[in-house]
């Protein structure tokens, strides 16, 4: 310990790592078999949101533009992936009557599969450290669309990989979702960049990475 007290180093990694074996990009035809199997269809516009539904991750963000956007894309799907611990949200959408738009989906075993079937990843947190959400659905190919925070700006490169918008502008959200809506070429060259950036986070890596560490820390603890 007395050892340990003196030893100053910091070390960093990029994140906890991702299995890329489990979160990638799939084929069309795997995509329309996979939405099928899920309960989609090919028409259908998918947004998804991988988190705990709380005040922090900020879901109703969304959900309270969910019948403006519908009125642009008819066939549109906004599947909230997480437990839910904000009755808000689900208050907000029984009100409203905006089941045919937002999805309850709860905790899941297939976030994969879902991520993998979606159009667009979509976070609208308050604070973030390196969310493995976003890295995951980077990974699988998809645009993402995040509120500025320091996580997610450690991850999407704005206008390249997604868009990033002020969580105080509901019209900055709405119009990146809309632009990606209305441009298929750039959902996929914006998908074709994150899945090059997603390999930097992969859990190989990351294992690497802490091998390394403690590898140092080993032979600092025996001199």
């Amino acid at each position: 310990m007395k050892k340990q007290k003196n030893h100053s180093k910091i070390y960093k990694i990029d994140g906890v790592g991702v299995n890329l074996s489990r979160f990638h990009s799939v084929s069309a035809e795997e995509k329309s078999r996979l939405r099928v199997e899920l309960g989609y269809s090919d028409g259908d516009f998918l947004i998804t949101v991988v988190a705990e539904l709380n005040k922090n991750k900020n879901q109703i963000m969304l959900v309270q533009k969910a019948r403006e956007l519908k009125a642009i894309i008819p066939t549109l799907k906004i599947l909230l992936i997480g437990k839910e611990t904000l009755p808000i949200v689900r208050e907000y959408v029984e009100k409203e009557n905006l089941f045919d738009i937002v999805q309850f989906l709860g905790y899941r075993n297939d976030v994969d599969k879902l991520t993998m079937i979606s159009d667009i990843a979509f976070s609208a947190s308050l604070r973030e450290g390196l969310p493995v959400n976003i890295i995951e659905a980077m990974a699988c190919g998809i645009p993402v669309v995040c509120s500025d925070n320091r996580g997610h700006c450690s991850l999407v490169i704005d206008k390249e990989t997604g868009f990033i918008f002020s969580p105080k502008s509901e019209k900055e959200m709405t119009d990146a979702i809309v632009l990606l809506y209305k441009n298929p070429a750039l959902r996929s060259e914006m998908g074709n960049r994150n899945i090059d950036r997603a390999k930097s986070f992969s859990l190989d890596i990351a294992l690497n990475s802490m091998a390394v560490i403690y590898g140092d820390l080993i032979s600092f603890s025996k001199e």
